[in-house]
């Protein structure tokens, strides 16, 4: 499996397993697992930005519409 398709398969189910394994024995981890951790964290990060976005947009629209 090449490494993209690793850090997407980790992207796409979640990474507890490495989060597990990262919180007993770190230094097991390759440097790809880390990588993927590093992306799904940047992935993360970015889901919960635009879910931010996205509820302040809902939020202003909502308090426009009440106020006319």
């Amino acid at each position: 499996m090449a490494n993209e398709e690793h850090n997407n398969l980790i992207s796409a189910w979640g990474d507890e397993a490495l989060r597990n394994k990262f919180d007993v024995n770190p230094y097991s981890l390759t440097q790809e697992d880390l990588e993927a951790l590093q992306c799904y964290d940047k992935l993360e990060a970015r889901i919960e930005r635009l879910i931010r976005d996205v509820l302040v947009k809902k939020a202003l629209s909502n308090s426009l519409r009440c106020k006319l």
